[in-house]
Order: C-alpha cells, then structure tokens, then sequence
C-alpha cells in the first residue's frame, strides 16, 4: 500500500481512537501528546522534521494537518480515476473483494454526487462473468444496491451449482461402480474410474 493510503487508514482509526476514548474532549496538547505516542518510530521521526514555522506543534489540528499534507499531497484527480477505471475483477477473485476495492479506490476520484451512479457502472464494465453482466444490463432502473444484489445471487447460485455438479458426478461414480462389482463377469478385473 502506498503513503497516501496507509495515512487514510490510520487517519480514520485515529479518528474513531478519539471518539472511542473521548480524548476530543481532551486539551489539544494531550491530543497530540497521544496521537505522538502512538505514531510508531518512523512517523515519529517525520515529525521531528516536518517544519511547522510559527504554526504551535502542540495543536493537534496543525500536527494532523501537516502528516496528511507530507504523506497525501496533492491528488492528481485524472491518475485516481485512470486505476479505479481500469480496475477489473480478476477470475478468481471475490465480488465482494472485487467491491470493496472498488469502494476504495472511487474515494479519491472526487466523483462526488455521482459517485454511486458510477460505482454501479464500474461493476457492470469490471465484473468478470458476461452472464451476470447480461442480467444487469437486462435491468431496468438499475441501481447501485439492485447490481450488487445481483452480482452476489449470481455468484452464490455459481458455488451452488459446481457443488451440485461435484456431487452429481460423485453420485455417478458411485453408481458406475456398483454397477461393475455386481456384474459376476468382472469379479477380480482391474477397472479405473475417472471423476471430472
């Protein structure tokens, strides 16, 4: 994972850390002593040499502000919505890994209030199995929760049916076998029975 994302991460567990141990009602020097001792060795010594100028390096809003500016940035817009665009659901991954990525990635893009409108697009371009792709593009007013709904069944009824067809085939093994042990001609033969 990259810088920007790994801050992201952190960010929001520091976020809900405060929430969770009402350290916002704390004094701001006592918020940034916390979030200082938790920060590990190496962001430690990133503060250590971030320049704060005449800015107080005991407010935590400044302290947060300068990380996210070191490991964030600026966005390119037009890179971040280049990957979410080419991101595709690879044969043996997950739909819900698929989306989860997805989720992630769509949060930089700045989409805005289009952003599930194009999320629900993305999974209908990225999704690897053309017969779920079908069935969404048969849709009338599809929505984000409608496709997801759909790509889940479809690969739900998927595991379904090849454990199905896995048992099937058992069952007719089992059958092809009796059927050669009670056959009083082949007592004593060597015979192979393949599965696939």
């Amino acid at each position: 994972a990259n810088l920007a994302t790994e801050w992201r991460r952190f960010h929001a567990q520091w976020t809900n850390y405060c929430v969770a141990t009402d350290l916002n009602d704390a004094p701001a020097r006592k918020r940034t002593a916390t979030f200082l001792a938790i920060i590990g060795n190496d962001a430690y010594s990133l503060f250590e040499s971030l320049d704060f100028g005449d800015q107080d390096r005991d407010d935590i809003d400044v302290v947060v502000a300068k990380f996210r500016e070191h490991c964030v940035g600026e966005t390119n817009v037009t890179y971040e919505r280049y990957v979410f665009n080419k991101r595709s659901q690879d044969t043996s991954e997950s739909f819900d890994t698929f989306l989860a990525d997805l989720r992630r990635l769509i949060k930089t893009c700045v989409y805005g209030a289009l952003e599930e409108s194009i999320l629900k697009d993305r999974i209908v371009m990225g999704i690897h199995n053309d017969t779920t792709r079908r069935k969404l593009l048969q849709t009338r007013q599809l929505t984000l929760a409608v496709a997801v709904d759909i790509c889940r069944a479809s690969e739900l009824a998927s595991r379904q049916l090849k454990a199905m067809a896995g048992a099937d085939a058992v069952e007719r093994a089992g059958l092809l076998i009796s059927i050669i042990a009670s056959d009083s001609d082949t007592i004593g033969d060597t015979f192979e029975v393949s599965v696939s």
